[in-house]
């Protein structure tokens, strides 16, 4: 018998080790966040999460990289005219995105309370009507998983899917 206070997902998701960066900018007068982004276009580097928010006067926006990418996130930075006090690295960051199956918004209340519960950092976090994607620190996925399974019904036979092979296309 289902207990009433889980619900039924469709499975979940952990992303490679990442590394997240948070960009700051105050209007008008700083290098554009768009700036950033052609810059790390023209350097090939894949962006796997994204986010953006903005008030009148700053705005912030996160994206993560594959770690392996770290090196050269830091050749773009330096390139581009945002100074160490606008930007923040956060090594060793994991993506855990769950699939709600039509239940995101009561979702989202019992991840924000496992997360605030057992004190787990909550780095960025996006949602959209098929997935709920939440970074943290790498090394805490399967701990976040198991206690996600005390309020989650997870398919049959569903364990957290982890990527385990990469492809690169290289011109």
């Amino acid at each position: 018998m289902e207990d009433n206070t889980q619900i039924r997902i469709g499975g979940i998701k952990f992303s490679e080790e990442l590394v997240q960066v948070t960009v700051a900018c105050n209007f008008p007068n700083e290098t554009s966040f768009n700036d950033l982004l052609h810059l790390l276009a023209g350097k090939q580097i894949n962006i796997p999460f994204i986010c953006h928010s903005s008030s009148n006067k700053k705005a912030e926006s996160s994206f993560c990289v594959l770690l392996d990418e770290l090196g050269r996130i830091q050749e773009v930075l330096n390139f581009s005219s945002f100074t160490n006090q606008n930007v923040r690295i956060i090594p060793s960051v994991g993506t855990l995105t769950l699939f709600p199956h039509r239940n995101s918004f009561r979702l989202l209340g019992l991840i924000m309370g496992i997360f605030a519960e057992n004190r787990y950092p909550i780095h960025s976090l996006g949602t959209s009507i098929s997935a709920v994607a939440v970074n943290t620190d790498f090394h805490l996925l399967d701990d976040i998983a198991e206690k996600l399974k005390n309020v989650i019904i997870l398919p049959e036979n569903h364990a957290p899917f982890r990527q385990e092979f990469r492809l690169t296309q290289q011109l």
